[in-house]
C-alpha cells in the first residue's frame, strides 16, 4: 500500500494543535486563579464569622480549606507560563490575565486576613502591598495609552514568591493555633509561633520588596521616552 504525499500527517498542523491545546490549558490555569480569589476570601471571612458559633474544628477547616485553595492556585502561576512558553502560546491575553490572576489572588487574600486576623503591623504591610500592586496597574496601564510599556523588574518577582509564601504560612499559623496550640511548657516547640514568625517576616519583606520594586518601574517609566521593550506576555510578576 502506498501512501500519497497529502495523506501523510502534516508536521505543521500537529505543532498547530498542540499550541491551541497548550493555549486553552493554560488560559484555564490562569482563570482558576482568578476564581480562586473571591473564594479565598469568602473561606477566611466564613472561618471569622464562625468561629464564636460553630466552634474552633469548623474555623480551622475553613482556614485549613483556604490555605489549600490559594497554596494550589498560587502552583498553577508557575505551570501556566511554563506551559505557554514550552507550546510557543504566549499572547497578550493571557498575559494581561496572568497580572490580574496574581493580583486579584493575593489582594483578596491579604484583605481578608488584614480584615479579620492580622495584627497591627501586618495590616499596614498589606496595605503597603496592595497600593503598590494598584499603583504599579495603574502606572501600566497609563503607559500603554501612549504605546510604551514596563520591562519586568526581577524584584518584583522575587516580591511575588515571597508574598504568596507569607500569605500560606499566616493561613498555616492561624490553623496551627486552632488545631495544635502550644502549651507553654519550657522546651515545647511552639509550631503556631514559628509559622506566624515565618509569616510576619515574610509579609514584611514583601512590603519592602513591594515599595522597592515600585520605585524601579517608576524611574523606569519616568527615564524611558520611548518604549522601553517588554514583550507582550513572559508569563512573569510585576
Amino acid at each position: 500500500m502506498t501512501i500519497s504525499a497529502t495523506d501523510a500527517p502534516n508536521p505543521t498542523d500537529n505543532s498547530a494543535a498542540a499550541t491551541e491545546r497548550a493555549k486553552r490549558l493554560a488560559m484555564a490555569l490562569t482563570w482558576s486563579r482568578l476564581l480562586a480569589a473571591p473564594l479565598v476570601a469568602g473561606l477566611i471571612f466564613a472561618a471569622d464569622a464562625l468561629v464564636f458559633t460553630q466552634g474552633r474544628d469548623v474555623t480551622a477547616a475553613l482556614l485549613l480549606a483556604a490555605l489549600i485553595v490559594f497554596a494550589a492556585a498560587s502552583a498553577t502561576d508557575y505551570f501556566d507560563g511554563k506551559i505557554a512558553r514550552a507550546h510557543n502560546a504566549i499572547t497578550p491575553l493571557g498575559a494581561a490575565l496572568d497580572h490580574g490572576a496574581d493580583k486579584a489572588l493575593t489582594t483578596a487574600a491579604l484583605i481578608a486576613l488584614a480584615a479579620t486576623n492580622l495584627p497591627f503591623d501586618l495590616a499596614i504591610a498589606a496595605a503597603i502591598i496592595v497600593t503598590r500592586d494598584v499603583a504599579v496597574a495603574s502606572l501600566r496601564e497609563g503607559l500603554a495609552q501612549s504605546g510604551r510599556s514596563l520591562p519586568v523588574n526581577k524584584w518584583g518577582k522575587v516580591k511575588t514568591v515571597v508574598e504568596m509564601g507569607a500569605i500560606a504560612l499566616a493561613l498555616l499559623a492561624q490553623v496551627l493555633a486552632l488545631w495544635a496550640p502550644g502549651n507553654g511548657a519550657p522546651g515545647a516547640i511552639d509550631l503556631p509561633q514559628i509559622a506566624m514568625f515565618a509569616a510576619r517576616a515574610g509579609l514584611i519583606m514583601a512590603a519592602i520588596l513591594a515599595l522597592w520594586s515600585g520605585w524601579g518601574y517608576l524611574r523606569v517609566a519616568l527615564s524611558t521616552p520611548a518604549e522601553v521593550g517588554e514583550k507582550p506576555d513572559q508569563h512573569l510578576k510585576d
